[in-house]
Protein backbone atom coordinates (compact mmCIF):
# COMPACT_ATOMS: atom_id res chain seq x y z
CA UNK A 1 0.00 0.00 0.00
CA UNK A 2 1.29 3.49 -0.79
CA UNK A 3 0.98 6.56 1.25
CA UNK A 4 1.56 10.02 0.39
CA UNK A 5 3.32 12.77 2.90
CA UNK A 6 1.45 15.13 4.89
CA UNK A 7 2.87 18.25 3.79
CA UNK A 8 2.80 21.40 6.43
CA UNK A 9 1.80 24.74 5.22
CA UNK A 10 4.17 25.98 7.93
CA UNK A 11 6.94 24.02 6.81
CA UNK A 12 6.03 25.51 3.28
CA UNK A 13 5.46 29.46 4.57
CA UNK A 14 8.37 30.07 6.92
CA UNK A 15 11.18 29.68 4.33
CA UNK A 16 9.24 32.00 2.06
CA UNK A 17 8.47 34.42 4.76
CA UNK A 18 11.77 36.28 4.11
CA UNK A 19 11.61 36.44 0.69
CA UNK A 20 7.95 37.65 0.77
CA UNK A 21 8.95 40.20 3.00
CA UNK A 22 11.87 41.68 0.69
CA UNK A 23 9.32 41.28 -2.18
CA UNK A 24 6.69 43.66 -0.82
CA UNK A 25 9.24 45.99 1.26
CA UNK A 26 11.46 46.89 -2.23
CA UNK A 27 7.82 47.71 -4.14
CA UNK A 28 7.19 50.28 -1.77
CA UNK A 29 10.90 51.95 -1.91
CA UNK A 30 10.96 54.72 -4.51
CA UNK A 31 14.72 54.06 -5.17
CA UNK A 32 15.98 51.94 -8.20
CA UNK A 33 14.72 48.16 -6.56
CA UNK A 34 15.74 45.95 -9.56
CA UNK A 35 18.70 44.53 -7.75
CA UNK A 36 17.05 43.56 -4.93
CA UNK A 37 13.39 42.02 -6.60
CA UNK A 38 14.88 40.09 -9.47
CA UNK A 39 17.19 37.77 -7.26
CA UNK A 40 14.80 37.50 -4.43
CA UNK A 41 12.07 36.47 -6.85
CA UNK A 42 14.39 33.84 -8.45
CA UNK A 43 14.86 32.66 -4.80
CA UNK A 44 10.51 32.95 -4.54
CA UNK A 45 10.06 30.41 -7.88
CA UNK A 46 13.17 28.29 -6.77
CA UNK A 47 11.29 27.19 -3.03
CA UNK A 48 8.22 26.91 -4.62
CA UNK A 49 9.28 24.73 -7.66
CA UNK A 50 11.60 22.88 -4.88
CA UNK A 51 8.18 21.80 -2.26
CA UNK A 52 6.15 21.62 -5.05
CA UNK A 53 8.40 18.71 -6.30
CA UNK A 54 8.91 17.50 -2.25
CA UNK A 55 5.43 17.28 -2.34
CA UNK A 56 4.62 15.22 -5.29
CA UNK A 57 7.87 13.17 -4.65
CA UNK A 58 7.67 11.93 -1.42
CA UNK A 59 5.66 8.83 -0.50
CA UNK A 60 6.14 5.30 1.31
CA UNK A 61 5.11 2.46 -0.04
CA UNK A 62 4.20 -1.38 2.18
CA UNK A 63 4.95 -4.26 0.25
CA UNK A 64 5.30 -7.90 1.41
CA UNK A 65 8.06 -7.73 4.28
CA UNK A 66 9.63 -4.13 3.05
CA UNK A 67 9.05 -0.77 3.66
CA UNK A 68 9.70 1.42 0.76
CA UNK A 69 10.95 5.12 1.34
CA UNK A 70 11.08 7.71 -1.71
CA UNK A 71 12.30 10.91 -2.11
CA UNK A 72 13.20 12.97 -5.08
CA UNK A 73 15.16 9.87 -6.85
CA UNK A 74 16.83 8.93 -3.98
CA UNK A 75 14.83 5.21 -2.06
CA UNK A 76 15.05 3.45 1.02
CA UNK A 77 14.57 -0.14 1.59
CA UNK A 78 13.69 -1.26 5.33
CA UNK A 79 12.85 -4.50 6.11
CA UNK A 80 9.82 -4.40 8.52
CA UNK A 81 10.78 -7.07 10.27
CA UNK A 82 14.13 -4.95 11.28
CA UNK A 83 11.58 -2.22 12.57
CA UNK A 84 11.88 -2.22 16.44
CA UNK A 85 10.06 0.56 17.28
CA UNK A 86 7.65 3.51 16.12
CA UNK A 87 7.35 7.33 18.03
CA UNK A 88 5.13 10.27 17.47
CA UNK A 89 6.47 12.65 16.65
CA UNK A 90 4.52 16.14 16.91
CA UNK A 91 8.00 18.64 17.42
CA UNK A 92 9.48 20.79 14.58
CA UNK A 93 12.79 20.25 15.46
CA UNK A 94 14.37 16.70 14.32
CA UNK A 95 17.43 14.49 16.03
CA UNK A 96 17.19 12.71 13.04
CA UNK A 97 19.80 12.78 9.90
CA UNK A 98 17.21 11.52 7.45
CA UNK A 99 14.12 13.37 7.22
CA UNK A 100 12.20 12.54 4.39
CA UNK A 101 8.75 14.11 5.68
CA UNK A 102 7.22 17.37 4.62
CA UNK A 103 5.33 17.75 7.93
CA UNK A 104 6.32 18.50 11.30
CA UNK A 105 3.90 15.59 12.91
CA UNK A 106 5.02 12.22 12.05
CA UNK A 107 6.56 9.06 13.08
CA UNK A 108 10.05 7.89 14.09
CA UNK A 109 10.75 4.81 12.90
CA UNK A 110 13.69 2.91 14.94
CA UNK A 111 15.19 -0.01 13.09
CA UNK A 112 18.17 -2.33 13.33
CA UNK A 113 20.28 -1.17 16.01
CA UNK A 114 20.78 2.36 16.31
CA UNK A 115 19.20 3.58 12.86
CA UNK A 116 16.34 6.13 12.86
CA UNK A 117 14.78 8.01 10.08
CA UNK A 118 11.78 10.51 10.39
CA UNK A 119 8.63 10.30 8.08
CA UNK A 120 5.07 12.08 8.08
CA UNK A 121 2.84 9.80 6.49
CA UNK A 122 -0.89 11.58 5.96
CA UNK A 123 -2.54 8.96 7.65
CA UNK A 124 -0.11 7.62 10.64
CA UNK A 125 -2.46 5.27 12.15
CA UNK A 126 -3.38 3.59 9.39
CA UNK A 127 0.44 3.36 8.52
CA UNK A 128 1.12 1.77 11.65
CA UNK A 129 -1.63 -0.76 11.43
CA UNK A 130 0.11 -1.77 8.14
CA UNK A 131 3.22 -2.08 9.80
CA UNK A 132 2.00 -3.89 12.76
CA UNK A 133 -0.09 -6.96 10.46
CA UNK A 134 3.09 -7.65 8.98
CA UNK A 135 5.73 -7.15 12.06
CA UNK A 136 3.51 -7.23 15.59
CA UNK A 137 6.61 -7.05 17.85
CA UNK A 138 6.96 -3.17 16.65
CA UNK A 139 6.80 -1.23 19.82
CA UNK A 140 4.12 1.70 19.50
CA UNK A 141 5.85 4.63 22.05
CA UNK A 142 3.63 7.99 21.88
Amino acid sequence: MKFKSAFSKLNFIIPLLPVSIILILSVFTEEDTSLIIFPALGIYVFMVLLFSILYYTIYYEIQKEVLIISMFFYKTKIKISDIRSIKYSDSIVKPNFYKPGCHHKGLEIIYHKYDDIFISPENRELFIAQLQEINPNIEIKK
